[in-house]
């Protein structure tokens, strides 16, 4: 587990949402963040996701991330993912 992930959460407006991650971004810091897009998703119709802040991206968190991220977002909000590792984020 990455003891120095962090999700710093900002609301842009009453139907947007801004997460800023910061650390490493591991299979336990995926679970972190599809916990909090679970929770955001049915408030927020606009996720963005910055990635300026992480240090590392692990393969196997982004396994585990990205299947989950793309039914939220083919379900409920549209999550765009922004920053210097925005590309490993997308499929």
């Amino acid at each position: 587990m990455a003891k120095n992930f962090r999700v710093c959460t900002k609301r842009k407006d009453i139907r947007s949402l801004s997460l800023l991650l910061s650390g490493d971004f591991d299979a336990s810091a995926a679970c972190e963040l599809i916990c909090r897009l679970d929770k955001a998703a049915g408030n927020s119709r606009k996720i963005a996701i910055d990635t300026d802040g992480l240090r590392t991206v692990n393969a196997f968190g982004l396994d585990v991330f990205i299947p989950r991220m793309n039914r939220l977002n083919h379900r409920t909000a549209d999550i765009e993912v922004t920053g210097r590792f925005s590309e490993v984020f997308k499929e």
